[in-house]
This record gives C-alpha cells, structure tokens and sequence, in this order.
C-alpha cells in the first residue's frame, strides 16, 4: 500500500510540474490549483523564482538572498519555507491566487489595486548591465537611434522595457539563461541582467562561451529585488512587520554584510550594502 501511495504521489507531482512548465503565464491566474500541502504540511511558504547567484538551489545555502531571509525569518521567529520555481508566473499565481504568505523577487508588476493587498520590502539593490553577443557584433553593439530600431531587446516577463518599445525596439521575452542563448543565436540583440548572473550562469552552462558576452558601457540601472508579504494571508501584516525589524538588526549587527561577503566577495558585498542603506 505504501509502495502504491508513493507512485502516485510521484506521478501526481510529474504531471504537476509537466502541467506548469507549458502553461502560460496568463493562465496561471486560474490554475492550476496547488495546495501548500504539496510543499509543506506545517509551514508557510514564501515563494520565488529560481535566480542564480542570489537564489538557487544550486548555490551553496540558496544564495546570498536566500541565506539572508532565512536569517531575518529565524530572528523574527517566523516558521516558514523557500520554495524555488522556474517561472515568474508560478509565483505571482501563490501570492494572488493561493494566497502565500509571501514571494521574493524583481520584475514582479501589480496593479495599483493589488498592491493594496502587498507589503514590500528591499532586500538587495543589483545593478544590471547590458550584454551583446560579440562574435555577432566584432566591432561593438550601436545603440544610436536608427540602430535600435532594427535591434530585438530580450527581457524578463514583468520587466519594465517602456524605453525599448519607445525606442522601436522590438521586445522578446524569456528567463535569463534562454536570453542568453537568444544572444548567442542571434535571436536578440541585448538584454540587462546583473553581471554576477551573467557570470554564474556562462561559467556554469556555456563555459565554452566565456569572454563571448561582452557588456556595454551603458549600464541598464538599479533593480531592487523585494520581499513581498501578502495582506490576505491571516499572519502577513504581522509577519511584514517582524520581518522587515529583523532585516534592520541583521543590517545593523553585521550579519546582512557578511553573508553578501561570503556569496558574492567583500568588494561587490560593500557596494550592495551601501545600495540597500540608500533604501532604508
């Protein structure tokens, strides 16, 4: 009987997961309908999309940003779990739909009339760069006006590219490491992701393709990464409210600096600290 729980079980959550990964985006607002049983009988979840260096199950403790909240939840005494997905969709789905207690990310875009429901607080300040594909353009990427308008813009879903469509661009959306590829194939022309990202993920991936990604001297701007706890949730407010205490002990203590300097270097852990304080 056990044996029999315990393959369906497996096919249940195969089927789960084929069924989300060719989902769209846009239906996910209806489905499907997953309950937090699935991941954790006895916790909340706080949701999030699977970003390296900074989140990860692939990174030692999840990353820097991971290894930051569970610190900050354990001080505020919050029992919760970090679930990790591949899509942006999946986890705006557990915070509108399912009700979560929570979600970490950037590039998350709600109405004005969802946000009234929504807690944000800054956890990381990134700076990201633009990135083109060198042997495609040996002699550099042109970014004058009649240039852009020829050029495909790849981005993330929810990222603001108002200045790419006013410029002409044409704008092609997909996760960081499909970007990436898109470069290479010459299916985009640039896209913004922060450096350390671009880094982890050629070395890990495309390692063959190092030094083929050239960055431009324009940088792309700030990106603050969020965490986002849920009104709707019975315990959201008082959590937001314990959470974001600790955050600012952790900060204060130290303890915030010397995570970043053990995931990301202290030269690049100084400087992102120095962006989060420019927020609190």
């Amino acid at each position: 009987m056990k044996l029999f729980a315990g393959k369906l079980f497996s096919n249940a959550l195969f089927a789960l997961v084929a069924i989300v990964l060719v989902w769209p985006e846009a239906a996910l607002a209806t489905g499907p309908r997953v309950t937090k049983s699935l991941f954790s009988a006895d916790k909340s979840e706080i949701h999030t999309i699977d970003f390296p260096p900074y989140v990860s199950t692939e990174v030692t403790d999840g990353g820097a940003v991971s290894e930051i909240v569970r610190t900050a939840l354990k001080v505020a005494g919050i029992e919760a779990v970090i679930t990790t997905h591949p899509l942006t969709g999946m986890v705006r789905y557990y915070l509108l739909q399912e009700h979560a207690l929570a979600v970490m990310g950037r590039h998350l875009q709600f109405s004005d009339e969802q946000k009234k429901n929504l807690i944000f607080i800054p956890l990381m300040v990134m700076e990201e760069a633009y990135f083109y594909y060198k042997p495609l353009h040996p002699d550099g990427l042109k970014m004058d006006t009649d240039s852009l308008k020829q050029m495909t813009y790849g981005a993330h879903r929810g990222e603001d590219v108002s200045r790419h469509e006013k410029a002409g661009t044409t704008v092609k959306y997909a996760a960081t490491m499909t970007l990436l590829k898109l470069l290479k194939s010459g299916e985009v022309d640039y896209v913004a992701v922060p450096a350390l990202s671009e880094e982890w993920l050629v070395d890990r991936y495309m390692a063959d393709e190092k030094g083929n990604f050239a960055r431009l001297a324009e940088t792309a701007g700030n990106e603050t990464l969020y965490m986002i706890f849920n009104r709707k949730h019975a315990g959201g407010e008082a959590a937001a409210q314990g959470f974001r205490k600790a955050l600012a002990d952790i900060i204060q203590d130290g303890t915030y600096g010397r995570i970043l300097d053990k995931h990301l270097g202290v030269e690049n852990g100084k400087l992102y600290l120095r962006r989060l304080e420019t927020l609190q």
